[in-house]
């Protein structure tokens, strides 16, 4: 069980991201979600520490929901105790609109 595993809701723009299954040794995210306006899209994704032991962390974890579109996320904490993931990332949807979603996603 990794440390990354958790949830982290950024109030900034409303969304939550979980994190439910990650693996330290590979840096795969294999179960995750990220909701945002309503919508929930299921994620995976992958994550590296800094010279392949930290404490610094990136994580890119992408979801899609068949009716809104993708969103994918860029990640980074500063410590392996994950408190805050300060963020930058988008969603595009059906509706040829691109969103740009960012601000700090803390854990619950």
């Amino acid at each position: 069980m990794s440390k990354l595993q958790g949830t982290y809701v950024n109030d900034n723009i409303g969304a939550k991201l979980v994190i439910a299954q990650a693996n330290d040794s590979n840096g795969q995210i294999t179960s995750a979600s990220i909701s945002y306006n309503g919508h929930n899209y299921p994620a995976t994704g992958h994550y590296h520490f800094k010279n392949s032991t930290g404490p610094t962390t990136v994580t890119v974890p992408t979801g899609l929901d068949d009716d809104a579109g993708y969103v994918a996320l860029t990640l980074t904490s500063d410590s392996q105790e994950f408190k805050r993931l300060k963020s930058f990332g988008g969603l595009a949807n059906f509706d040829a609109e691109t969103i740009g979603l960012g601000g700090a996603f803390n854990r619950q």
